[in-house]
């Protein structure tokens, strides 16, 4: 009561003021209601569609992982797990701590809350150790053990010839190298290859090219692209085209990745990288090796090429991709029956089964591009089982198949009467490893 007329009195000025310079109708439009207001409405809607149109709706995404709207970058699994049952989580704590604090009372409320040790984003992954961290750890490991056995032998017989007939350790070391499967470096087998070797011409054209997939992914960087459809239209496929330039068939033969696979000790020394959707708007990673250190981004990515090779490429020549256990081809009656399906896990293994279905439609010179040693290996070992074959290996990351040397053997161990050329690419000069 004691304040009313004051604030009368600041209302009718207010109202006065108001009907001095504005109209009735200015008086109840809203403060939004003006044209800049307007305006930057407009503009940040055409955002928001063009947004949505260069990277989908991402309201319609139906699968069940954890995605950055923009990069397409999925995150670690732990990190998915977090955000999917850190309420529940939350939960079950808080309601852990009323029972057994407020009401069984069996836990003194002064004891402190362990705490919670989850994976966010702003939380490295645990790192591994160090191959001179482990191999200390080794060596006090060996220590404690010897010390151990001596002062044994001080009080009982003991006999180390007996004692050295086992195993002392975790994993044999003749197997094992700080627990993991000890390695070899199988290049160095080319290295005796080469020196049996003499120089040859290469062919200029082969009937049938066989390519290692996840080896041209690799030497095919991604430059002028800026998307994983800019990269199959402007790098891949032109690649493939002028592969097929100097063939009358392309095979690609890509990878593929299982859990359970005894290749994954060999891939998890090459790091780790970051996952990210691949499709045809999303933009191509600014560290191309370290996208292709995940599994699942390269199988994403080599069912996406697949397809694009297959669908994109209109030619009189014949184009056969692998993807997964199933081959696609470019003619639709092309008969696969005995390419398809495959459950080989690598590369390695299933361009060979290729070799023996180009020889039955009487092709007579292949060519196998690879960066791997297992190829020339067992190329080496199979070319003899086919009569009037040329078998090339075009062995080696080149960025193209120009050559400057050619090497010949004129014995490689193979079987009388079979000719069979086997060309080495290098980064510097092409190495011919021909099977006579």
């Amino acid at each position: 009561m004691v304040t009313g007329p004051e604030i009368a009195r600041v209302i009718d000025s207010f109202e006065t003021v108001g009907s001095d310079n504005n109209t009735g109708k200015d008086q109840v439009r809203h403060h939004e209601h003006t044209r800049s207001a307007q305006v930057s409405f407009a503009s940040e809607v055409r955002a928001l569609v063009q947004v949505i149109t260069d990277l989908g709706n991402p309201f319609m995404e139906d699968s069940g992982d954890l995605l950055v709207l923009d990069t397409r970058d999925i995150p670690d699994q732990a990190v998915a797990k977090t955000f999917r049952w850190i309420e529940k989580l939350g939960q079950d704590q808080y309601d852990s701590y009323v029972t057994q604090r407020l009401i069984e009372r069996t836990t003194p409320v002064s004891d402190t809350i362990p705490q919670n040790r989850l994976a966010l984003f702003s939380r490295p992954p645990t790192r591994t150790p160090s191959k001179v961290t482990q191999m200390i750890a080794s060596l006090k490991s060996d220590y404690a053990l010897f010390s151990r056995l001596y002062i044994a032998c001080q009080t009982r017989d003991g006999d180390l010839e007996n004692f050295f007939k086992h195993e002392n350790h975790a994993n044999p070391p003749a197997l094992s190298q700080l627990g993991k499967l000890r390695l070899g470096t199988k290049a160095d087998l080319t290295d005796c290859l080469e020196k049996l070797c003499t120089s040859e011409g290469e062919p200029s054209t082969v009937d049938v090219m066989i390519l290692d997939g996840s080896a041209i992914v690799n030497m095919l960087r991604p430059v002028g692209a800026k998307t994983f459809q800019d990269y199959a239209t402007l790098v891949f496929l032109p690649y493939i085209k002028a592969q097929l330039a100097k063939s009358n068939r392309v095979d690609i033969i890509w990878d593929v990745y299982r859990q359970d696979s005894i290749k994954n000790t060999t891939r998890e020394k090459r790091g780790k990288g970051v996952r990210r959707r691949v499709t045809t708007v999303n933009s191509i990673p600014g560290n191309w090796q370290e996208f292709l250190r995940i599994d699942d981004n390269k199988t994403e990515l080599f069912h996406f090429l697949a397809h694009q090779v297959v669908e994109n490429l209109s030619t009189e020549k014949e184009v056969i991709s692998t993807c997964g256990e199933n081959v696609l081809c470019s003619r639709v009656h092309q008969d696969a029956s005995s390419l398809a399906p495959c459950t080989h896990e690598e590369a390695d293994t299933r361009m060979f089964l290729h070799v023996p279905g180009c020889s039955r439609e009487s092709y007579r010179r292949l060519l196998l591009r690879t960066v791997d040693t297992d190829v020339v290996i067992l190329a080496v070992s199979t070319v003899v089982q086919f009569e009037n074959t040329q078998l090339w290996i075009a062995y080696g990351m080149a960025n193209t198949f120009d050559t400057s040397q050619l090497i010949k053997s004129p014995h490689f161990g193979c079987r009388k009467g079979t000719s069979s050329p086997m060309s080495t690419h290098s980064p510097v000069v092409t190495r011919s490893l021909p099977l006579l």
